[in-house]
C-alpha cells in the first residue's frame, strides 16, 4: 500500500536534501550526497527500525511525524523534519529504540556504510557539521533548568599532580584515552593530537574564554577546576579532565557561557586549524567526537521527552 503523500520531483528532492543533510556540502559534495541519498514513502503505523537492530539505515524526515519509543521511557517525538537513527549510528551501537510512524511521512533515506565513507571523505563537511551540532546542544543545554547536572562535572578524583612538570607525550596521550570526547579515537589520532596540543598554565581568576567571543582553540583541562557562568547566570563547576566548556569548545559560533580558572589550571590546547588536520588524517577523531556530542544528544533528549518537549535538535 502507498502513503498518502503527494509524489514530488526531482528537483524538490534535490532541495530536500541541499537544505537538510547537504547544508554543509558545496556541489560537488552535494552531488555525491545525492547519489547515496533515496527517497521514501511510509503510511502510519509502520516500523522503520526496531530496538537492538543493527544500524543498517539513517533517515531524514521531510513531512509527517514519528515517535521513537523504548520500554520504561518516555517516548522521543519528531515531527516536520529532523533525522532518524543519527544517535546509534554516532555511537557505533544497535538502535536503542523502536522508529514507529505516526502519520503518513515522507523520508530521505541512507545507507550508514555509505554515510559514514560520505564523511570520511568529506572531512571539512565532518567538522561543519560537528561544529554545528556542538552550537545546538550548548544553546539547549544553557536553557534547561537542568544545565547545572548535564554541564557540571563529578568532583575530579585525587591523581598524581603535575603541576611542576611538563606533561610527557605519553602521559598526555593516556590522560585523553580517558576523556568521554576521545574515548572512541585510536591510539595514533590520539598521538597525534597529543602532539599537537600547546600546554598551558593559567593562575585562578583568569578568564579562559569570554561569553560573546569568537571561540579560536579547544581548550582541554587537565588539572584545576574552571566555572561556567550561564546566560541566566547560574554557574557551573567542571573539574578533572575535560573539555574545559563541555560541548561548546567545539562549536565556532559566538559563546554563550563565560570560564574562568577557579584555581591554577592546566590545559591542553589545540588551534581550530591544527584540530582540522588532525580531522584529515585521523577520522576515527571526528567519529570519538560524534560519539561525544550523540552521548550528550541522548541525554537532552531524554529531558526533552520527559516534560513533552521538542527534541533537543536534529542531526545535520
Amino acid at each position: 500500500m502507498s502513503a498518502e503523500v503527494p509524489a514530488i520531483d526531482e528537483g524538490q528532492r534535490e532541495l530536500d536534501i541541499r537544505v537538510g543533510l547537504g547544508i554543509f556540502a558545496s556541489e560537488a559534495q552535494l552531488e555525491h550526497l545525492l547519489g547515496i541519498a533515496r527517497q521514501v514513502d511510509v503510511e502510519a503505523g509502520e516500523t522503520l527500525f526496531a530496538r537492538d537492530a543493527p544500524v543498517a539505515t539513517l533517515f531524514q524526515v521531510i513531512t509527517g511525524e514519528l515517535e521513537m519509543r523504548a520500554p520504561d521511557k518516555a517516548s522521543w517525538r519528531i515531527a516536520g523534519a529532523g533525522t532518524v537513527g543519527f544517535v546509534d549510528f554516532m555511537l557505533g551501537r544497535h538502535h536503542g529504540r523502536t522508529a514507529i510512524t505516526t502519520t503518513p511521512v515522507r523520508l530521505i533515506e541512507l545507507d550508514a556504510t555509505d554515510y559514514r565513507d560520505y564523511l570520511e571523505d568529506n572531512f571539512d563537511v565532518s567538522h561543519r557539521i560537528l561544529a554545528h551540532l556542538s552550537g545546538e546542544l550548548i544553546n539547549d543545554a544553557v536553557s534547561r533548568p537542568e544545565a547545572p547536572q548535564v554541564l557540571a562535572t563529578p568532583a575530579a578524583p585525587r591523581e598524581r599532580s603535575i603541576a611542576a612538570v611538563e606533561i610527557p607525550m605519553v602521559e598526555r596521550l593516556m590522560m585523553l584515552s580517558r576523556m568521554p570526547a576521545f574515548a572512541g579515537a585510536s591510539t595514533q589520532g590520539l598521538a597525534d593530537l597529543a602532539q599537537a596540543a600547546a600546554e598551558v598554565r593559567l593562575p585562578g581568576g583568569t578568564v579562559l574564554a569570554a561569553a560573546g567571543s569568537r571561540p579560536t582553540v579547544v581548550s582541554i583541562l587537565i588539572e584545576g577546576e574552571v566555572q561556567l557562568e550561564l546566560p541566566s547566570g547560574v554557574q557551573v563547576t567542571r573539574a578533572g579532565r575535560c573539555l574545559a566548556a563541555h560541548v561548546e569548545e567545539l562549536a565556532t559560533t559566538a559563546r554563550l557561557t563565560t570560564v574562568t580558572a577557579m584555581s591554577p589550571v592546566i590545559l591542553l590546547q589545540l588551534e581550530r586549524e591544527l584540530l582540522l588536520d588532525r580531522f584529515e588524517e585521523n577520522f576515527d577523531l571526528v567519529m570519538s567526537l560524534f560519539g561525544f556530542l550523540a552521548r550528550e544528544q541522548e541525554i537532552l533528549n531524554d529531558l526533552a521527552a520527559a516534560t513533552g518537549q521538542p527534541l533537543a535538535t536534529d542531526w545535520r
